[in-house]
């Protein structure tokens, strides 16, 4: 199947996470596990909740390293979609636009004929190889994190999670941490706010200590450093009624040379001290840092540039699935067609040529 049909195959298929109130992934996933059948493969189920299912297969060697491919089937909402049904691939201009085209159905489309490739050309094959499809990226990497603890069974030693990464070779990322801060008042008439207390008033003290620390970050926009960013507040009940609840969210982006227990403690101990709010951690998720002189990252570098000498090993502030199979100390690198800057967008694309030029340095790759 040419890659460009397998792609909208697959975008044809919403899988819409249910977080952003679409159906999920079910439909997808069903679409994976037929598509390993008419190879001749079983594949194997793994329920990371009610029916949302990781899918995969494994083929090639035993005595091997064994490489897995992973991509999320998941998407984002298609609210404000640019024109056209998202659902539906097209071609204009020299790309193809759809929701999921470039983040990141093009990676699993890619992976998916990879694993076809070695499938009808074992002996071509150097490693074993895992082809995997995840749900849930989008939202708290469930399936991602669900598919790492069975690490044993699969005997994966490393990972290449798909994402848009223009096919350069992303062996670094910044980790994302979600935090809420709950503020609770007294509430009373606007007429006599001495009586009661302003959750509100607390709040907006502690957001420009946030803001404060946010500058400070900032400084330094290298992969070693993190970033804050409040992204959320809510809050009061009527302009004329003393509010008596406010809570505010943080996104906290945890560098490579951050450690994520002493990130969150500091930014704990702030609100605690400074307003006696609640501190709730809603997702914590680490950096991803494989050493660029890994093996593993040394050979898939090498076979993106014999590929296309301008590819590079590259580090990337966005956080992705990969950091799962790195707490697993599953050596881990992500790697995929697009360019991350099309993602989530009401007009969401890839160039053409993206997917074939990744397709050839996966197979450069995983050759004898």
């Amino acid at each position: 199947m040419a890659l460009n049909q397998l792609l909208e195959d697959l975008v044809a298929i919403e899988s819409v996470n249910p977080a952003y109130g679409g159906s999920g992934e079910a439909k997808v996933s069903e679409f994976v596990a037929d598509y390993i059948r008419s190879l001749g493969l079983e594949p194997e189920r793994q329920e990371v909740s009610p029916g949302r299912n990781n899918i995969f297969v494994r083929i090639g060697p035993t005595d091997q390293q064994t490489i897995m491919l992973e991509a999320h089937m998941d998407t984002v909402s298609v609210e404000g979609w640019a024109s056209g049904s998202p659902f539906k691939l097209i071609e204009s201009n020299g790309k193809l636009w759809g929701r999921g085209a470039c983040d990141t159905k093009a990676s699993l489309a890619v992976f998916m004929e990879t694993l076809r490739y070695f499938a009808t050309q074992a002996d071509n094959l150097k490693y074993g190889l895992i082809l995997a499809a995840t749900v849930d990226e989008e939202a708290t990497q469930s399936g991602a994190y669900a598919l790492a603890r069975l690490k044993g069974d699969l005997g994966v030693t490393a990972a290449i999670t798909g994402e848009p990464t223009s096919c350069d070779v992303v062996h670094a990322h910044k980790g994302a941490c979600h935090y809420k801060v709950v503020s609770k008042g007294k509430a009373a008439h606007g007429s006599t706010p001495e009586l009661g207390q302003s959750a509100i008033y607390g709040v907006n003290r502690l957001i420009g200590r946030m803001e404060e620390i946010a500058n400070q970050l900032a400084q330094d926009i290298s992969i070693e450093s993190g970033s804050l960013n409040v992204g959320l507040i809510s809050g009061g009940s009527g302009f004329n009624i003393v509010p008596e609840y406010c809570e505010f969210h943080i996104d906290r982006r945890i560098g490579v040379g951050e450690n994520l227990e002493t990130v969150r403690e500091e930014l704990q101990e702030i609100v605690t001290r400074e307003s006696g709010a609640e501190f709730e951690t809603m997702l914590e998720r680490p950096s991803l840092n494989t050493p660029a002189d890994h093996w593993f990252a040394q050979e898939m570098s090498k076979s993106a540039q014999n590929i296309d000498p301008d590819r590079k090993l590259q580090s990337v502030a966005y956080m992705t699935n990969a950091v799962a199979y790195a707490e697993a100390a599953i050596p881990a690198l992500v790697f995929g067609p697009g360019n991350i800057a099309q993602a989530h967008k009401c007009d969401e694309f890839i160039q053409i040529g993206e997917m074939e030029k990744a397709l050839e340095i996966l197979i450069d790759f995983l050759s004898v």
